[in-house]
């Protein structure tokens, strides 16, 4: 319908996404549904478009919304947004090396990672937390959405800023800042999780109690 109605895509964007998640045993339903949006969505968008953007021999871009709790995996109930957006930041990654790789491409891919920002979807999370509870649902349960926002997270706009100015530089990591988190912070975060790999350390040691002050240590140095 789209191609119908405009003639060809030269940009598009994959964003949905739901932020209500759980731990490693919480129902498969949960599972099947925060993958089916978080990161099936995104393939079947991928496929429903990329194509006939393609065959229309005209430049494009696709930007697809992923998470830094895909790459830094805090622990405790987001395990399965977590593993969604994981698993979506490696399709990312290999869709550009595809597309680069492709002769005559004209088609190009960039990650999107937000840091804290004021949006709906923690909004929408207690919402449909309250709809499968059975309890009735109030605002005042929410501490943060657009029209309640945080000091500590960007607005939306303040997103689409950012994103507009790395695409205009060529990047495909466009890793965004918020006001409380600064590009050093996450580059020390990524960083450590990383190297609990290259180190042998236990999994999520930045929450382990044997490493917590390391760490702390670690991003002092990295950040001062």
């Amino acid at each position: 319908e789209v191609f119908k109605e405009c003639g060809k895509v030269n940009f598009l964007a994959l964003n949905a996404g739901v932020g209500r998640s759980g731990g490693p045993l919480e129902s498969l339903e949960r599972w099947h549904k925060t993958f089916g949006i978080n990161f099936y969505g995104v393939v079947h968008g991928t496929h429903a478009f990329l194509p006939k953007m393609q065959a229309s021999k005209e430049k494009g871009l696709i930007v697809i919304t992923g998470s830094k709790q895909g790459i830094t995996a805090p622990p405790g109930t987001g395990c399965i947004y977590n593993c969604s957006k994981a698993a979506l930041k490696v399709y990312v990654e290999s869709l550009e090396h595809s597309l680069r790789n492709t002769e005559n491409s004209l088609i190009s891919a960039s990650l999107l990672i937000p840091g804290w920002v004021n949006s709906s979807i923690f909004l929408k999370s207690k919402r449909d937390q309250a709809r499968e509870e059975n309890i009735p649902f109030s605002l005042d349960s929410v501490f943060f959405h657009e029209d309640k926002p945080a000091d500590g997270a960007w607005m939306p706009m303040q997103v689409i800023d950012f994103m507009l100015d790395q695409l205009n530089q060529g990047k495909f990591y466009i890793i965004c800042p918020d006001n409380e988190t600064s590009r050093q912070v996450d580059n020390a975060r990524m960083t450590w999780a990383m190297q609990d790999l290259t180190q042998d350390r236990p999994p999520l040691s930045r929450w382990h109690p044997d490493y917590k002050d390391k760490f702390t240590a670690f991003l002092n140095q990295e950040t001062s």
